[in-house]
C-alpha cells in the first residue's frame, strides 16, 4: 500500500539557514550567525563579487546562508571567528563611507 523507504545513511539533509543578527555602526557591519554544534574549523565564509556565503557543518546539521554585501564594505578586511556555536563576521566599511568630523574654523 505505502511505499515506505528508509533514509539512506549517506544522504545528507539540505542545509538550513542559520538565525542571523546584523548590526551596523559607523565603521563596520557585524553579523552573528547561530550555528550550534559546529566545531572549530567547520565553518567557511566566501565572498564572491557582492555575495557573502556562510557555510558550516556540525554533527547533526549543515548550515548555509547567502547575503548581498553593500559596496561600502572593504572586502580585504573581512574577518570571522567561531565561538560556542556563534559565528561572528566583521565587515569593515571603506574609509570614504565612514563618517568623519569636519573642523570648523573662524571666518576671516
Amino acid at each position: 500500500m505505502f511505499n515506505l523507504t528508509k533514509r539512506n545513511e549517506t544522504q545528507e539533509a539540505a542545509p538550513i539557514a542559520p538565525a542571523l543578527d546584523v548590526f551596523e555602526n559607523d565603521k563596520e557591519f557585524v553579523l552573528f550567525a547561530d550555528v550550534p554544534g559546529v566545531p572549530q574549523g567547520a565553518a567557511e565564509i566566501t565572498l564572491n563579487q557582492e555575495r557573502l556565503v556562510v557555510e558550516a557543518k556540525g554533527n547533526v546539521r549543515k548550515y548555509r546562508r547567502e547575503l548581498i554585501v553593500p559596496p561600502s564594505v572593504d572586502p580585504e578586511k573581512i574577518s570571522a571567528a567561531l565561538q560556542a556555536g556563534v559565528l561572528k563576521v566583521v565587515l569593515p566599511k571603506r574609509a570614504p563611507y565612514q563618517p568623519r568630523q569636519i573642523p570648523v574654523s573662524a571666518a576671516s
